[in-house]
């Protein structure tokens, strides 16, 4: 029964992390789309 739990918690932290890993990826690639199309524009 403990190593289920505990099994169970691993899991959902591993989840958890997975999403925040990719939540901050996404938002660093949006910030780099963002930035280069700011670069793009003040060339021309």
């Amino acid at each position: 029964m403990f190593e289920q739990v505990v099994a169970n918690g691993a899991n959902w932290f591993v989840i958890i992390v997975a999403v925040v890993v990719g939540f901050a990826s996404a938002m660093g690639y949006v910030d780099y789309l963002r930035t280069n199309k700011k670069e793009e524009d003040s060339k021309h």
